[in-house]
């Protein structure tokens, strides 16, 4: 994208308010429209924003912002809402720079007034990427406007982001069903935005997805299992811990112990793992399968075959050894 990097005054910026995070907060809170101060206010609530702080004051910023050129002497933040509100506190609380660093500027990627919206979106798409720890949800925030509200087709997003086209497709979709979690925490009234229960449908493996994301009543099965219930314990707490959605992803092909474990409250993943792996123990040992096939094709070995097999020093040891095996297991 075109833009010069220049030294822009602090007090001329605009924080971005259409950032994922600020617009889901918005929702969370009820605010109709974000004024400059309830932004910063919610920036810095950021677990990161005091680390950032101590880092601007010292060394200043590093890395140079984005913003776009309003034409009328101020700009608004592409990328960098949180360096600027660093910049903006410490004007206003006075604080005295190290090494004769300016916190009245900084310096920024203009991009010009005639870019497009939809070059700008794609842009933010682009630098939020990577963001602990609203990256993975930033992105897909960015693809899911890209193709809902500025009706840019997936073959296209995909172009513009360097992605193939069943990754757009599948966080257009991921994204999609975590706006629907979203509402279903609202009316419950007990949820806050919170970026990685993102991986929830992101990371979600596809035995989960074929279970739980087809219909409207099994996606809230399982929006009921991944927050807290009337006793304040959550069913499936993490993503890839042990006892985690990884964890269930392996008992949800079985019917009757899925059944039983969204029946019983009590029942823990861990526990119905358990009884998954007992049941299905067989499972464990993939080498079982094989036997059908090794069995008849030794079936069909003629005279000179088996001559030729057990001539040959590596194969008959493995031979003598699978035969005495065998002997011991059919004691």
């Amino acid at each position: 994208m075109k833009s010069i990097l220049k030294e822009i005054p602090v007090e001329a910026i605009q924080l971005d308010d259409e950032n994922p995070r600020l617009r889901f907060s918005k929702i969370e809170r009820g605010i109709k429209n974000w004024t400059q101060e309830n932004m910063m206010e919610e920036i810095q609530d950021s677990p990161v924003f005091n680390r950032l702080f101590d880092s601007i004051h010292e060394y200043g910023v590093i890395d140079p912002i984005w913003v776009y050129d309003l034409a009328n002497g101020s700009y608004q933040v592409i990328e960098g809402n949180m360096r600027v509100t660093v910049l903006r506190e410490l004007i206003k609380k006075k604080i005295p720079s190290s090494g004769g660093i300016n916190y009245k500027s900084v310096r920024a990627h203009v991009v010009p007034n005639s870019t497009s919206q939809v070059d700008l979106e794609v842009q933010k798409a682009i630098l939020q990427t990577g963001k602990t720890p609203w990256g993975a949800f930033n992105e897909a925030a960015h693809i899911y406007n890209l193709f809902w509200k500025n009706k840019i087709s997936i073959e296209d997003i995909a172009s513009m982001l360097g992605k193939s086209r069943s990754y757009i497709d599948n966080e257009i979709d991921n994204f999609k069903f975590y706006l629907e979690f979203i509402e279903y925490g609202k009316k419950k009234g007990d949820y806050e935005v919170d970026p990685k229960k993102y991986s929830f449908f992101k990371d979600a493996p596809g035995t989960i997805k074929q279970k739980f994301f087809k219909s409207p009543v099994s996606r809230k099965n399982y929006f009921e299992l991944i927050t807290p219930n009337k006793n304040g314990i959550t069913r499936i707490p993490s993503v890839s811990l042990k006892g985690g959605l990884r964890t269930f992803g392996k008992i949800v092909e079985d019917d009757a112990i899925l059944k039983k474990f969204l029946n019983d409250a009590r029942m823990t993943v861990d526990d119905a793992f358990l009884e998954f792996t007992e049941k299905n123990y067989l499972s464990k040992l993939p080498w079982i399968k094989k036997i059908p096939s090794v069995s008849k094709s030794m079936n069909k070995l003629n005279k000179f075959e088996r001559k030729k097999i057990f001539e040959n020093p590596e194969s008959k040891k493995t031979l003598t050894d699978l035969y005495k095996e065998l002997k011991k297991f059919f004691k």
